[in-house]
């Protein structure tokens, strides 16, 4: 990822407006585009072209300093989240790819909207049904500079699209007990309410997460905003929800292995605790698979699926079932449900095979 200087107004920054609205200046070049999470030199251009936009696309923004380019950085680079702490703070446009078409674009830290950057942008940026914002907030930082900086971002993208989902990342609660990570939310989520009800914003969508890149909440948070943007999720939803019900199960998640982001669920409650500890798993799991059995090339024959099972804490299997090289079924049975892996296997193999031809 290309990062440098520090993402501000002044210092011979600026901006144009182009027909996306990616277009900067810093050091008296001009660049129009993105940059990738490669940091590859052709994917910015001097002075000409535009970059397409994502159809369905999840914006990173917030002030300097909150932590956004940590998010993205420790779930789609896996940087250690100690290895964020000498981190420069994002300068360009940069763009993540996930799976399903989903691209999640960081952009620069802002101090004041009204001199910056997100005030030159282009509005189309926020254009679409399939577009989500992402407002970082420093939980312990200038908690009224930072929101008032969103109330801005916010104005602007409901004057376009008065339906987008804003999802509101308290960030940096790692060092706060339990009690003052949910006083801090609620102070916060209470000021954001009564201010956008003031101003006659539409809180529909609004959502607030607490976060910290010390543990799987980054993670968690960034699932619930993206499975909005699923292709067919209620498809997806449905199709684990019988799973579920056939196979006796007790969860089951769709997970991207790349950054153990989980595309879909079944439709019963899913607690942070129970994430954080799959998502572990998971990773643990992933590990065993490339080590022992490697990933089997998918074609049109369901026998071509890969399959682990571990056995946690002497109450709990689980299973993964690898959909493609890309996506995995994990699934969570207690011990108590008689043990019949010959139906669970059948009925992966299915799922699996409706997963493909749902996301190729």
């Amino acid at each position: 990822m290309v990062v440098s200087g520090n993402g501000r107004g002044g210092g011979g920054s600026g901006v144009r407006r182009n027909s996306t609205g990616l277009s900067y200046t810093h050091d008296g070049q001009v660049y129009t585009g993105l940059t990738t999470e490669a940091g590859s030199a052709a994917d910015i251009t001097q002075s000409k072209g535009d970059e397409e936009l994502a159809e369905r696309r999840v914006l990173f923004m917030g002030m300097p300093r909150s932590g956004k380019t940590s998010i993205v950085s420790v779930i789609f680079d896996g940087t250690q989240a100690y290895e964020t702490l000498g981190m420069l703070p994002t300068v360009l446009p940069t763009m993540y790819p996930l799976m399903a078409g989903i691209v999640v674009y960081d952009f620069p830290g802002v101090d004041d909207y009204s001199e910056t950057q997100y005030n030159n942008i282009s509005e189309s940026v926020y254009e679409g049904e399939h577009t989500s914002l992402v407002y970082v907030v420093d939980s312990q930082g200038d908690l009224q500079a930072s929101l008032s900086t969103m109330y801005s971002i916010i104005r602007t993208a409901q004057s376009v699209n008065a339906d987008i989902p804003i999802n509101i990342f308290i960030n940096k609660v790692d060092g706060l007990s339990d009690e003052l990570k949910q006083d801090t939310q609620q102070d916060i989520q209470n000021k954001v309410m009564k201010t956008m009800t003031y101003e006659s914003l539409n809180s529909t969508f609004v959502q607030f997460f607490l976060t910290t890149i010390y543990d799987e909440s980054i993670r968690e948070a960034l699932s619930r905003v993206v499975r909005r943007l699923v292709p067919r999720y209620n498809t997806l939803e449905t199709i684990l929800n019988s799973f579920c019900s056939k196979s006796s199960l007790d969860k089951a998640f769709l997970f991207d292995m790349n950054t153990k982001v989980y595309l879909a669920t079944d439709s019963t409650s899913t607690e942070s605790l129970l994430y954080m500890f799959t998502c572990h798993t998971l990773a643990a799991i992933e590990e065993i698979m490339t080590l022992c059995s490697g990933y089997v090339p998918m074609g049109e024959e369901e026998t071509g699926m890969q399959k682990t099972a571990v056995m946690m804490d002497g109450s709990t299997r689980i299973f993964v079932y690898q959909v493609n090289s890309c996506l995995a079924l994990l699934c969570l049975v207690s011990l108590k449900v008689p043990r019949h892996d010959s139906l669970l296997d059948f009925n992966g193999s299915k799922i699996a095979k409706a997963i493909r031809k749902i996301l190729p």
